[in-house]
């Protein structure tokens, strides 16, 4: 028996989320069974919750009888290795994510399973189902907690870091020089591309929606300059410039954002030739309630309808990039995850 957080099919109001008992099948060759001890809060939990997630919303998860349980991180201690020579059904009764794997990547994962033992301290990631007492997870996706770290430390460790190093390495192409544009620069994200982007030798410019959050960003990196923080305004174009001036560079060669909505065009503007515009998320468009409801929904719509847009047509003659990304989507793509998250690990 398990407890776990769950969601009632289709999810769309938060206030609905529940504590349950419920029943947690065997782990499966390739598999451990982690006693979590603590979980992470990510944005993706919210839009989760609000059924704005892509994969609820078109319910390719989330619709299955009796709800389902969201959390993407989690750390914990090994409880028991799977020894069960089948492959497991994506399901909640499982206790395990919601996700069908490829051949190849549970082959991966029993190969990593022999790498473990009970009562190993361990941090990981899953497609949905780490809001529970224990989880069945493939064991590629765990990794042991740095001695020096609390279970929160490494909760709070794979899902924020792996994003945004696969933005800055994979997809944005980072190297030492290059100037990256961070917006929402003191969310956990955000705070885990700064120093990433600092440790391999990468200039920064942060935006901020409120002049609060600026010291919080300076007092956490001494080594940045007051003029590299902007607290967005009206004219953002012109803070962006007059950022890029005082760092002395020319453009953006990465830009990450989250947030979308009328911020987007002005750092697309200041990207430097060959400069990639990286989305993983639209805060822009994010509720501030527990549920939509009619206006919440009309609100939603006409932000939409407004949403920032390029040209493609365009994109060769201003030698410029857009790309997005979701890190559920890449669970398949296991042996790169699991290499970035090894760098990750060995750069702290």
């Amino acid at each position: 028996m398990r407890k776990a957080w769950i969601f009632p099919p289709g999810a769309g109001d938060i206030a609905q989320l529940a504590l349950r008992e419920e029943n947690c099948e065997e782990p499966v060759l390739g598999e451990v069974r982690v006693r979590i001890k603590a979980i992470g809060l990510n944005f993706a939990d919210v839009f989760t919750g609000l059924a704005l997630y892509g994969p609820i919303a078109s319910g390719e998860v989330g619709s299955e009888k009796g709800g389902f349980v969201p959390g993407l991180e989690f750390s914990g201690v090994v409880d028991r290795i799977g020894h069960k020579d089948i492959i497991p059904s994506a399901t909640r009764a499982h206790g395990g994510q919601l996700c069908d794997l490829s051949q190849e990547v549970w082959k991966l994962a029993r190969a990593s399973a022999g790498k473990l033992k009970v009562g190993d301290r361990v941090m990981g990631a899953m497609r949905f189902g780490a809001y529970a007492t224990c989880v069945n997870v493939p064991a590629h996706q765990l990794v042991r907690i740095p001695d020096a770290w609390s279970f929160e430390e490494g909760a709070a460790f794979p899902v924020q870091s792996l994003t945004v190093f696969y933005a800055l390495r994979e997809l944005g192409a980072m190297r030492k020089g290059h100037t990256v544009l961070i917006h929402s620069a003191a969310g956990g994200c955000s705070l885990q591309a700064i120093a990433i982007c600092l440790k391999l030798g990468a200039q920064v410019v942060g935006t901020v929606g409120s002049a609060s959050k600026v010291r919080v960003i300076l007092d956490r990196f001494p080594s940045l300059k007051a003029e590299q923080i902007i607290v967005r305004g009206k004219n953002f174009e012109a803070q962006l410039k007059g950022a890029l001036t005082a760092i002395g560079s020319a453009g953006f060669d990465i830009v990450l954002d989250a947030v979308l909505g009328d911020f987007f065009h002005p750092g697309f503007n200041c990207l430097a030739p060959g400069g990639r515009y990286v989305v993983y998320g639209a805060a822009s468009m994010t509720p501030q309630r527990d549920r939509l409801g009619v206006m919440g929904w009309a609100k939603l719509a006409w932000q939409w309808l407004r949403r920032p847009w390029v040209d493609p047509l365009e994109l060769p003659g201003v030698n410029k990039s857009v790309m997005g990304f979701n890190l559920i989507h890449c669970f398949n793509n296991a042996g790169q995850l699991v290499e970035l998250l090894k760098e990750l690990i060995e750069q702290e």
